[in-house]
């Protein structure tokens, strides 16, 4: 459905494909050699987040009194189990699922019970810690609109390896219904 109804709102091309020339800022010329291409790309997204947050006015700090109504319970992170991580891995979306880093991840663990897995999760939880390989994102820039040979028309998107995916829903689970039994999440929440 949203499909079709995209196909009638939205004019913008998406695109993940890189661009056959990218103009150079520093050189003030176009190249169409990938390396010098992910470069800009590279410098131009490390870059853009220091910008935008040096035109934000730094806000006026008021104090207010606090009222401290807390939950009774406190938040633990409780071990995962196979069960549960088969039953996020079984609903995990296999088209937003595709691998990275050349290797299909997926397609290994879709075996009765991956235990691994699971020692690998609690053990983050237990030491509060998560493996620096697993936060390797590989960053894609997507076409926003303008012409596409500037990479300032250009967003970055990073994509984690499912594992990653894996446990953020193994986490966003506990986390959400800590909220909703201890009565902090309201009805009128529509954002974040």
């Amino acid at each position: 459905m949203w499909k079709f109804i995209n196909s009638f709102i939205s004019s913008k091309e998406k695109s993940s494909r890189p661009p056959e020339k990218l103009f150079d800022p520093i050189k003030s010329n176009y190249t169409s050699n990938p390396e010098v291409m992910s470069n800009i790309f590279n410098t131009y997204f490390v870059s853009i987040g220091q910008q935008l947050a040096s035109k934000i006015p730094l806000p006026v700090h008021h104090t207010y009194p606090v009222k401290v109504n807390g939950p009774k319970n406190s938040f633990v992170l409780h071990d995962t189990f196979v069960e549960e991580v088969n039953m996020v891995i079984n609903n995990l979306l296999v088209s937003k699922s595709k691998m990275i880093f050349q290797f299909t991840f997926l397609n290994c663990v879709r075996i009765p019970y991956p235990p691994f897995l699971v020692q690998i999760f609690n053990l983050c939880v237990s030491e509060g810690t998560y493996p620096q390989s697993l936060e390797c994102a590989q960053v894609v820039p997507i076409y926003k609109g303008g012409p596409k040979d500037l990479c300032t028309n250009y967003r970055p998107i990073s994509l984690l390896p499912p594992i990653n995916k894996i446990f953020e829903k193994l986490i966003y689970s506990r986390l959400y219904t800590y909220l909703e039994q201890n009565s902090m999440l309201s009805i009128h929440q529509c954002g974040f």
